[in-house]
């Protein structure tokens, strides 16, 4: 295990650029002793930990098609248009099996982060020091506004930690982390829209009863644009390392069309392997014969 902190953003089937970076870690036995998963940052953060190279990109690609893991019967049957329940049982116990004793057993520290919805807030749950059921902890850092239920742990409702906080670089920092490595899913020049008012008004219809996360549904553009020009300023500093795509991505975030997606997850390996051969990361030596 290395002094190593993976930060990795989510962005839902963009996630399988993430996939391509992780598997080149693990394809050179590389074990960041921290990551930290915001949303499918977090779902795909998991097999990391549990060791299984193309994992997350397998299931992505050939279930992004499937109405009950995206779509429809899974709306239907589960309430939101992600199949969670299919995806942590149907699939991750017969169909492409987890690796829950590696996963449980590794001493990496591995942190989802979620959002608190009556609070507004950002919460940090590491495996090791959960409480209740990290996998629910997961589904909730991962459950989109609008396209998922809120997920109950304890007394509080969550949803996608991306909401207040999609990148938690300074958390990291101010944790006192070091070789700090944050995989993006857009390229360093992506901003978001400006969210509309008819937007604004659908956030405030919809969670009306938890005025806190609306104040940060509506807020999201802004405060990601400016987390990312924060990002791309340590970067130059070289407070931190950055793996991300070089050119815009098309892929949506429910991607339906199976050869971008594998395109992607190779763009992820082709640049996470050039970082690796530039030689100018301590925790890439294992990559340099």
């Amino acid at each position: 295990m290395q002094e190593l902190t993976l930060i990795l953003e989510g962005g839902a089937l963009r996630s399988v650029y993430t996939s391509g970076v992780l598997d080149v870690l693990m394809k050179y036995k590389i074990e960041a002793n921290y990551v930290l998963g915001v949303s499918a940052g977090a779902l795909t953060g998991m097999n990391y930990i549990s060791k299984q190279q193309s994992r997350s990109k397998d299931i992505n690609i050939e279930y992004c098609d499937n109405p009950r893991y995206i779509g429809l019967k899974a709306l239907r049957k589960e309430g939101g248009l992600i199949g969670y329940d299919y995806l942590f049982n149907k699939i991750s116990k017969e169909d492409n099996p987890f690796n829950y004793d590696t996963f449980k057993e590794s001493k990496q520290k591995f942190i989802s982060v979620i959002t608190n919805c009556e609070k507004g807030t950002t919460e940090y749950v590491e495996k090791n020091e959960c409480r209740g059921d990290i996998f629910k902890v997961v589904q909730a850092s991962s459950s989109m506004p609008l396209c998922s239920k809120m997920v109950k742990i304890g007394n509080n409702h969550y949803l996608d930690g991306a909401i207040t906080m999609p990148i938690p670089v300074d958390w990291a920092i101010k944790q006192g982390h070091k070789n700090i490595l944050v995989v993006l899913t857009r390229d360093r020049n992506y901003r978001k829209p400006e969210i509309s008012n008819t937007m604004k008004r659908v956030y405030k219809r919809v969670y009306h009863k938890y005025p806190k996360l609306v104040e940060k549904l509506c807020t999201m553009p802004e405060r990601y644009n400016a987390l990312k020009e924060h990002i791309n300023e340590l970067e130059k500093q070289g407070r931190i390392f950055v793996v991300a795509p070089e050119v815009p991505v098309t892929v949506s975030r429910l991607e339906k069309d199976k050869e971008k997606l594998r395109k992607l997850y190779e763009e992820g390996r082709r640049d996470m392997e050039k970082f690796a051969q530039m030689g100018s990361a301590p925790f890439c030596a294992k990559t340099r014969v």
